[in-house]
């Protein structure tokens, strides 16, 4: 029950304080050595920050699940497992972007790669409630 329950409320919220590092601090930080496109102040952002909360944990839940379906041979294998499902859902759906939304090729691959560390933050700290 532990597993199922609190091992991704946990790692929702390692997800989402890693993802806030990524998009506030180190952002800002890199934004003029990269010439990345600066923020605009965003209305409700109470409301946009529970939201994307609930994103994470919605994201933990998720492998959660897929976790109980797998026999993790050790923790390499669900970190490889983690770069999978970015590879193959995150980075390919978000590459759309730039290929046809215009968004800037610099900031589209520091939000892949900030994707792809979230993700195995998640990972990483659900296999600590699993194996």
């Amino acid at each position: 029950m532990i597993q199922s329950v609190v091992a991704p409320i946990v790692s929702g919220i390692a997800g989402f304080i890693c993802a806030f590092l990524f998009s506030g601090p180190l952002y800002f930080g890199l934004s003029k050595f990269l010439n990345l496109p600066t923020q605009e102040e965003k209305k409700n952002l109470g409301v946009r920050i529970f939201l994307n909360f609930c994103v994470f944990l919605a994201t933990a839940f998720s492998i959660s699940l897929i976790l109980q379906y797998m026999s993790l041979q050790n923790k390499a294998h669900g970190q490889s497992i983690a770069f999978i499902l970015w590879f193959g859902f995150i980075f390919t759906s978000s590459s759309i972007d730039v290929i046809w939304k215009g968004k800037h090729l610099k900031l589209w691959i520091f939000e892949s790669i900030s994707s792809l560390i979230t993700i195995q933050v998640l990972m990483f700290v659900l296999l600590l409630f699993y194996k």
